[in-house]
């Protein structure tokens, strides 16, 4: 079940916000988000409810959540660049460390975070007016708690994301009247994290302690998100003098996230899907699925081809020549250092990142190793294939961006319980354990299999033919298992060889392998690979606290790669320079064309941690002088 929203409705509710965010589309220079004025209310409880899935809408932007944030805003890093280009204020010059305050996109997600703060600050005012609030039926005062408790979080979660982008914002929970004094200046971070977690425990207060039916948010959901916004409060940021710190008392927001990770873990309504592939494979068609997931951004439309889509699965997918799947863009890239780092027999690798393209059959065509091919390696779990392949999806698609995944509930308990304890208990090598069994499917029966040809028969097609996405010779595996996916190597008509995109899981015993294509006669065999263990999974015990806290920075990179959060946790754990310029180093040691530039502009740079917070907006500086007084350092 996806989460409707009323369009019309909430135009209705929210009359006066919608034409303050018309007037300043079209006086932008002079018309601050941060400056909104809002003064409606509402009578009845669906009008309330109207009202706040008007908070939720600013989570469907492009601006926001389905593009901007996770896409663009995460990138360069140590596991993914962008594709080169040199095309003036595009996604490139975000990616490449090359923008500056004027870049239009800033401004955007700024203003539109902003759109759903006020909306939210409007909701908070107006539902403790309403008669029902107080006077209402049971039904009808739980369902207005629910409201109000709904747009607290999503204030603070709204608030969060700021912070973590910017640093020090301005800061405001009340909606505006006339006669306000609307230059807001800017707030240092720790007194809005102190108001961002009241409003989230206050939100947990009244929100359902069930399993969600939809993209609304729950009790556990908000404790998740506290928990991380926690983590985020005890690491490292850029402060507004230039330097890199952490609070003297990180420890208690450490402590605050153990609370709340205990109590989603303690609710027992959560548990890992046996399979890694099948959370994306679920993702990427729209399959709705509360025990992994526990707070989501929706996307589905079933009517509207472009508005309010998600960039997932076309701009960060294998490059997909049109024809059986839609085109996909194939901007994201994993830098060869990324894929190599993963443990053999951990089914996230080869499921992660696609070593391949697929041509216009929808065959996988190998990137090679070794080669230049291997610049233009993708992120694989939201590919084309996957999807539905529905014809309102030929560009962006209606796939979810998933805040929030229960092994990240895990692996936060993992952090903590080291941190608070100076070294892993046996709490937190349960916790990241069972993120790593799943990984080396230690809990699926069966295992991944190997193919070795038998018969190179004659007249097969060379399946590596490329630019037109012409492929005409395949391997289809049937059996009991998955996610094996193989391609032949063709040599003068013959099929000489095998190369394995990924051996899969799930194989009982020895699955059938046929080759398809022009030719006849050849033939391949499938052996079954020895079954991973749970002592193959699991981290050895001794570990000291440094060893472990290494051995988890990577874990959340293997588990979460791909999902928008790799540099806010690199900078809070105070590394994110420092793997930049390793992963430059690296890829230039290995082949000086490989087209990563992120460490050489943070070398460039004429303040040494430029890059770990964005500059404020121009338009916003311009318009907002008297409460912006300052740049954020280096800009």
């Amino acid at each position: 079940m996806k989460l409707k929203l009323n369009h019309s409705k909430i135009a209705s509710i929210l009359l006066l916000v919608t034409v303050i965010l018309v007037s300043c589309k079209k006086v932008v220079e002079v018309t601050p988000y941060s400056r909104f004025t809002t003064a409606n209310f509402f009578k009845t409880v669906p009008e309330a409810y109207a009202a706040t899935m008007g908070v939720y809408e600013t989570m469907k932007s492009a601006r926001t959540y389905g593009y901007h944030i996770p896409l663009l805003y995460d990138l360069e890093n140590d596991m993914q660049f962008i594709s080169p280009g040199n095309t003036a204020n595009d996604f490139r010059d975000i990616t490449q460390y090359r923008y500056q305050a004027s870049h239009p996109f800033l401004y955007s997600t700024w203003t539109e975070l902003y759109a759903g703060i006020d909306r939210a600050n409007l909701v908070i005012a107006a539902i403790p007016q309403m008669e029902k609030f107080t006077s209402g039926s049971d039904t009808e005062k739980a369902d207005l708690n629910r409201l109000l408790g709904e747009a607290k979080f999503l204030r603070a979660f709204y608030y969060s994301d700021l912070v973590r982008l910017w640093g020090d914002v301005p800061f405001k929970t009340k909606n505006s009247v006339a006669g306000d004094d609307l230059a807001t200046p800017l707030t240092d971070r720790y007194v809005i994290y102190e108001q961002l977690f009241k409003d989230m425990e206050e939100a947990i207060a009244v929100l359902p302690a069930s399993l969600p039916v939809n993209e609304r948010i729950n009790k556990f959901g908000a404790k998740a998100i506290l928990a991380r916004v926690a983590l985020a409060a005890g690491g490292y940021s850029l402060r507004a003098d230039g330097t890199v710190k952490r609070p003297e008392d990180y420890l208690k927001y450490y402590r605050l996230a153990q609370t709340h990770v205990n109590d989603v873990i303690a609710s027992n309504l959560y548990q890992l899907n046996a399979s890694y592939s099948r959370v994306f494979k679920n993702q990427s068609s729209q399959i709705f699925e509360p025990k992994e997931s526990l707070f989501e951004a929706s996307f589905f439309s079933p009517t509207a081809a472009t508005s309010n889509s998600s960039y997932f699965g076309s701009f960060n997918t294998p490059n997909t020549t049109l024809g059986v799947y839609a085109n996909g863009l194939a901007r994201h890239f994993i830098p060869f250092t990324f894929y190599s780092s993963f443990t053999d027999g951990d089914l996230r690798k080869d499921f992660s990142v696609a070593t391949y393209r697929i041509g216009a059959n929808g065959l996988r065509v190998p990137l090679l190793a070794g080669t230049t091919e291997e610049h233009t390696w993708t992120p694989q779990k939201w590919s084309r294939e996957y999807q539905k392949g529905s014809a309102l999806e030929p560009a962006q698609t209606y796939i979810n961006y998933v805040i929030m995944r229960y092994s990240d509930v895990l692996l936060m308990r993992a952090e903590v319980e080291n941190e608070l304890n100076n070294g892993p208990n046996q709490l937190a090598y349960d916790a990241i354990n069972q993120v790593r069994r799943r990984a080396f499917g230690t809990n699926i029966a069966g295992s991944g299999i190997s193919i070795a040809i038998t018969a190179g028969g004659s007249g097969y097609g060379n399946n590596t033919t490329g630019g037109s996405g012409v492929t005409n010779t395949g391997i289809t595996v049937t059996g009991s298992g998955f996610d094996a996916q193989a391609v032949p190597i063709v040599t003068n008509g013959v099929v000489t060889g095998v190369r394995l995109l990924n051996a899969g899981i799930g194989f009982t015993s020895a699955p059938i392998v046929s080759i398809t294509g022009s030719g006849t006669g050849a033939l391949a065999t499938a052996t079954l690979l020895p079954k991973k263990t749970n002592t193959d999974a699991d981290l050895p015990n001794g570990l000291s606290y440094t060893d472990f806290k290494n051995r988890l920075q990577d874990e959340r990179a293997w588990e979460l790669c791909f999902e928008g959060l790799r540099k806010a946790d690199l900078i809070r754990w105070n590394i994110f320079s420092a793997k930049v310029a390793e992963t430059e180093a690296a890829l230039k040691t290995r082949r000086s064309s490989y087209p990563y530039g992120a460490g050489t502009a943070f070398a460039q740079a004429n303040q040494p941690f430029k890059y770990w917070l964005m500059p404020f907006p121009l338009n916003e500086t311009d318009a907002n002088t008297k409460g912006i007084t300052r740049q954020n350092p280096g800009w």
